[in-house]
Order: C-alpha cells, then sequence, then structure tokens
C-alpha cells in the first residue's frame, strides 16, 4: 500500500511538473502570440501548390522570416491561388521582391523563397501583394515543352524524309556523289595536296612575318630611331624657323641660273655643231685610209720592206 508520505511527495513532483509546463507554454506561446508580424499575399495563377502547407516556413535569401498563414482559393477567381504569409515585423520586402514555391529536400514539400529586390526599390508595404516568381519546376517543364514542340518538328521532317518516294531520291543522290567522287578522285586528291602545301607555306609565311615583325619591333626600339627622329625634329625645327618667303627667293634664281646656264649650253654645241661634224668627217676619212694601208699590208707584206729599203 502507498503511504501517505508517498501520495504527498506524488503530488508535489504532479505540481511543480504542471506549473513548469504552464510556464513553459506562456513564455514559448506567449512570444509567439505576441510577436509583431507583417502580412503578405501571394496570388500564384494557374500553378499547382501542392506540397504547399499552412505553417510552412517562408525564407528570405535562406533565412527564414516567416510562416504561411493561409492558403486559399480566389472565390472571384477560380484560377488564383491565394497564398497568405506573415513576416518578422521590419523585414525590408521590396517591391520588386519575387514570391518562389521552392521544394524543401526530397521530402515533396514545398516552401515560399523570397529572392531578388534591390536597394533602389521602394519598401512593399504590410498586406499587399507580393509579386510570385517563377519555379525551377515551371521553367524546367516550360523548357521541356519547348523541346518537346522542336523535336516533334524535327520527328515529322524525319518521317516526311523516310517515305518512299524520298527514299528513292536519297539513293539517287548517294549514288550520284559516290560516282562524282570516284570520276574526280584524282583532282580531289590533287586539291587537297595542294591546300597541304599551301598551309606549309602559310605557316612559313607567318613565321617569317612574326620574325620581321620582331626585328621591326627592335629596330624601333633601338637608338637609331631615336636618332633619326631626333634629327627630324631638328630638320623640322630649322624650317620652322627658316624664311620660307627668302628660301624660295633663292630657289626661283637658283633655277633661273640653271635655265640661263643650259640655254648658253645649247647656243655652244649649236656654234660647234659644224666644227664637230668636220672632225668626224676627217676622222671617218682617216679610219678609211687606215683601213686601205691595213688591207694592203695583210695582202702583200713585202710593201713593208720596199718601203724600208726606198
Amino acid at each position: 500500500m502507498v503511504s501517505k508520505a508517498q501520495k504527498f511527495r506524488l503530488g508535489i513532483f504532479i505540481a511543480f511538473s504542471s506549473v513548469l509546463l504552464i510556464v513553459f507554454l506562456v513564455v514559448v506561446a506567449g512570444n509567439k502570440l505576441l510577436e509583431k508580424r507583417d502580412v503578405y499575399y501571394i496570388h500564384y495563377e494557374d500553378t499547382s501548390v501542392i506540397g504547399l502547407q499552412v505553417g510552412g516556413q517562408v525564407k528570405y535569401h535562406g533565412i527564414s522570416v516567416g510562416r504561411v498563414d493561409d492558403i486559399r482559393i480566389d472565390k472571384e477567381d477560380i484560377k488564383m491561388v491565394v497564398v497568405t504569409i506573415s513576416v518578422k515585423e521590419s523585414t525590408p520586402i521590396k517591391e520588386d521582391v519575387l514570391a518562389t514555391l521552392a521544394p524543401v529536400g526530397i521530402t515533396g514539400l514545398k516552401q515560399i523563397e523570397l529572392s531578388g529586390g534591390t536597394n533602389e526599390a521602394k519598401l512593399l508595404e504590410p498586406k499587399s501583394n507580393i509579386l510570385p516568381g517563377e519555379s525551377v519546376l515551371d521553367s524546367i517543364t516550360g523548357k521541356a515543352e519547348l523541346i518537346a514542340e522542336k523535336l516533334e518538328i524535327v520527328l515529322n521532317n524525319i518521317a516526311e524524309l523516310t517515305k518512299l518516294e524520298n527514299q528513292e531520291k536519297i539513293a539517287n543522290i548517294i549514288s550520284n556523289v559516290d560516282i562524282l567522287i570516284e570520276a574526280n578522285r584524282d583532282p580531289i586528291t590533287n586539291v587537297i595536296t595542294n591546300l597541304d602545301s599551301t598551309t606549309y607555306y602559310l605557316a612559313e609565311f607567318t613565321e617569317s612575318a612574326n620574325e620581321s615583325m620582331k626585328r621591326f619591333n627592335a629596330l624601333i626600339q633601338s637608338e637609331e630611331i631615336d636618332n633619326i627622329l631626333v634629327n627630324a625634329e631638328k630638320v623640322t625645327s630649322d624650317i620652322a624657323k627658316a624664311d620660307l618667303a627668302q628660301l624660295i627667293n633663292d630657289l626661283n634664281k637658283a633655277i633661273n641660273q640653271a635655265n640661263d646656264a643650259f640655254l648658253h649650253i645649247d647656243l655652244t654645241i649649236l656654234k660647234s655643231r659644224q666644227d664637230i661634224l668636220q672632225t668626224l668627217e676627217m676622222l671617218k676619212e682617216t679610219v678609211d685610209y687606215l683601213n686601205e694601208f691595213s688591207r694592203q699590208i695583210s695582202e702583200n707584206p713585202s710593201i713593208l720592206l720596199r718601203t724600208k729599203k726606198q
């Protein structure tokens, strides 16, 4: 049998545990109930919110900032799903923030992921609508639909090509291509050989051009170019300092004097032309006499002996 002392101790323990539980519930639940929160709405049109539950988390850049308070279908537009969320007070929700349905691991559950937003945008007032974002699944689904449409077009084209009449045309084309390749095998081989040679020469030319560019760069960086530039600068400076009008006058005088000299030379040549012609005539006669004399000597060398005796 249980004694009175044991019953007393058990009663004290139960009472103390009940008080602790009540205090804990009051503190925790009280903090939650007294916590100020901002309410926002998200409207999803023609979008399945399967996996999203009341009490689900709301995260902003991966940080938990609130929870899902309500999920309902709009009475005025049955294609619209209205999700009510509450976030901690003073959470900076901007007007360009997007609310996306994000999966939670592999459980099939979903949560609200807030993303985007710029510093320049205005803060969104509580009880306003947050713009819905496109989920990864929706993006993949849309791309899959586009891929399926393009794949269907490709398959239709393949089916069109594989018809009986098109198969015969394709076979004729392949046969003609084989005949052309066989008939022009040697020219094609020559072309390939020439291409190889051209590639080799182009490689050599490129190497030579690179070497020339290196030499040109070395020449540009050498002291000779610096000296040439300095001299050119000096010449330019001298020309700039010179009296161009006086220089032009001197050049004109020199040209006039040269013209006068050439005129005198022409007159001298004209006056001496007759004398030169006579001299040339005499030289011609002399050459003729010498030729005749040489001919006679070659025909009769004894003339020289007789001439010596005489």
